[in-house]
Order: structure tokens, then C-alpha cells, then sequence
């Protein structure tokens, strides 16, 4: 009987040590599929991307009348160094045959220009998720607060709620900083964006907003305040478009 017992309580405990083993084993196994998992996706998403800019190419390859201006989705990678390359010489060049704009131009450059600003990645991320908060608040010229706001003004509280002191109110001035960026292709998230010509003043700048990626912008537009809109859209801001400076360092 005491034989038999303990044949039993032997095979019972091979049975848990097996239990145990096995499960470790799982749980190795779950992590290591996990990982791979991760991997994937990231690979996936550029995958993705990849075929979404070669079908808008494609697209757009087949209007002829048309400049093809595709804007390639931003992929954020942190930590990872991008050399800053002004491109103020070539905006001088292109603008010289429009007598108009180079002469706002020039005036406009006596106040200053691609002054430096202290801004990191990740502090223009909670700029970015800052003025998201305001998407839906109306236009009011001047205005600083959810209850109504501007364009500059989207910018400034934007800033200012995350620390960044020492920014300008207006427009115009917010365009003096950071190195500037006249081709759209190159535009990505954080980078700030101006337009021109959007209501009649002797002002070079007349509006304003951020890059948000996948070649979009927020901003607040004085009929629909403050919202989203594609850059390269053909029926207005890509006529207006101006200029964007990249002030992240």
C-alpha cells in the first residue's frame, strides 16, 4: 500500500515539475511572439506608406496639366540626428519675378529673419497635442481661448502652454524664426507653415499654422476656426502657400 502511495505522489509531482516547464516555456514563447509581432507592424506601416505615396504618384502622374506636389506621411523616429538646411537663398530666387511679393519680401526681412528658437522634438509634440484641444473653437480675431482664437493665436497659446516662452503674438513674426523651407516634399511634423495673400494688407505673411504630418496642417480658418487641412489642397492653401520654417532642433 505504502508502494503504491508513493508511485503516486512520484507521478503527481513529474506531473506538476512537467506543468511548470511547460508554462514557463509558453510564457517565453508568448514574449518572444510579441517582439516579432512589433517588428512586423512597424515594417507593415512603412509598407503601407510606401504604397499609398506610389499610388497618389500614380495618380497624379496621369494629370498632365498638373505639378505633381505629393507630401510623404511623416514617420517620427526620436533621437534620430536631421541636418537643418536653410532654404532662404532659393525662396529669394523664386519669388524675384514677382514684383509684389519681393517687395513684401524685403520689407519683411528687415524685421528679422530665421532667428534661432529653442524648441526639442518632444516639447513640439505637446505643442502639436496642445493645439489639437482647440479643433471645433471659432475664429475671433485677437482671441486667446477656447471660447475663440486666431491663427497666430493658436500658435502663441500652443507655445506658451508648454513653456516655451518668448514667442511673438502675430504671425508675421512667428514666420522670423527657424530655417525656411520652400518645397513641400520636405515639410514635416512640427514644422511651422505660412501663407500669403489670403485677405489684402501690405503684410508679406497672413496666416499661419503647424505641421502635423501625413501632409496636413492645423490652423484656424476665419470661416470654420480651428481645424485641419491638407497643405498641397488644390483649390486654395496650395496657391497660397508661402513658406515653412523648421525651428526644431
Amino acid at each position: 500500500m505504502n508502494s503504491i502511495r508513493f508511485c503516486a505522489i512520484f507521478v503527481f509531482g513529474l506531473l506538476i515539475s512537467s506543468c511548470s516547464i511547460s508554462k514557463k516555456s509558453l510564457i517565453t514563447e508568448l514574449e518572444e511572439s510579441k517582439k516579432k509581432n512589433e517588428v512586423l507592424n512597424v515594417e507593415n506601416q512603412k509598407l503601407l506608406n510606401k504604397i499609398n505615396n506610389l499610388e497618389i504618384t500614380l495618380k497624379d502622374s496621369k494629370q498632365k496639366n498638373e505639378t505633381i506636389v505629393i507630401i510623404n506621411p511623416t514617420i517620427d523616429i526620436p533621437n534620430k540626428p536631421t541636418q537643418i538646411v536653410s532654404q532662404l537663398k532659393d525662396f529669394e530666387k523664386v519669388i524675384s519675378s514677382n514684383h509684389s511679393l519681393s517687395t513684401k519680401f524685403n520689407s519683411f526681412k528687415k524685421g528679422g529673419i530665421e532667428k534661432y528658437i529653442n524648441v526639442s522634438s518632444s516639447e513640439m509634440e505637446k505643442v502639436i497635442l496642445e493645439a489639437k484641444t482647440y479643433l471645433g473653437t471659432r475664429h475671433v480675431m485677437g482671441g486667446l481661448s477656447h471660447s475663440g482664437i486666431d491663427c497666430s493665436g493658436l500658435l502663441y497659446v500652443s507655445f506658451q502652454k508648454n513653456g516655451i516662452k518668448g514667442v511673438p503674438r502675430i504671425a508675421q513674426d512667428f514666420a522670423r524664426l527657424g530655417n525656411i523651407m520652400i518645397n513641400v516634399n520636405k515639410l514635416r511634423k512640427g514644422d511651422l507653415i505660412f501663407f500669403t495673400n489670403t485677405y489684402r494688407t501690405s503684410k508679406l505673411v497672413t496666416h499661419a499654422g503647424i505641421c502635423i504630418g501625413n501632409g496636413e496642417f492645423i490652423h484656424t480658418s476665419s470661416s470654420k476656426g480651428v481645424m485641419i487641412s491638407k497643405i498641397n489642397d488644390p483649390y486654395y492653401w496650395r496657391d497660397k502657400f508661402l513658406f515653412g520654417t523648421r525651428i526644431v532642433n
